[in-house]
């Protein structure tokens, strides 16, 4: 089980977007996916391996003061930790934004597919018992009706994700001025 999640984790898409939610399948069984289950899951909490960005101080030859490992300087430029903090605020909230939007987005999404998938199983059950050749036929068309309906449905809530993250973006990162 390790060994597939591992797997899973691996194949994800290593960017600031990417979330993990923990679901049961039909029967039981723990799956993840990079899309909630339902309206009601929760991003799981990962473990972050990138190393800290180191802050730049500016220091003189006259206040260059040499730390032994495990000191701090007390050189540090407060703004630039000032800085540093609202950086790791605007990604956090950043984070929070993504987060609410792909649960409002593909929370309903996915009730509307698996809707769309049950009829799709009845209709499976009663083209297995169709009495004949008409009946089948309009079963069969049936069914491509629904899996387009999935596929559309599929294709709208990643529209609507791509938006809600652009959206999300523009909210929480501070515009550049250019350097003079």
């Amino acid at each position: 089980m390790r060994a597939i999640l591992m797997l899973l984790l691996l194949l994800l898409p290593a960017s600031a977007f990417a979330q993990v939610y923990k679901c049961k399948g039909k029967s039981g069984e723990t799956m993840y996916s990079e899309h909630p289950c339902d309206a009601r899951a929760e991003p799981m909490k990962l473990r972050e391996h990138s190393a800290p960005t180191p802050v730049a101080t500016p220091v003189s030859s006259e206040t260059a003061v040499r730390d032994e490992p495990g000191q701090t300087s007390e050189s540090a430029s407060p703004t630039a930790t000032e800085s540093e903090r609202e950086r790791e605020a605007n990604r956090d909230a950043e984070r929070s934004c993504i987060a609410n939007a792909t649960a409002s987005v593909y929370g309903p999404s996915n009730d509307r597919v698996s809707t769309l998938q049950q009829q799709m199983t009845m209709l499976g059950e009663q083209l297995a018992n169709a009495p004949d050749a008409q009946r089948s036929q309009a079963l069969r068309t049936r069914m491509a009706t629904f899996r387009q309906a999935i596929t559309r449905e599929h294709g709208n809530a990643h529209t609507q994700m791509t938006a809600a993250r652009q959206r999300c973006l523009e909210m929480h990162r501070p515009t550049q001025t250019p350097a003079r």
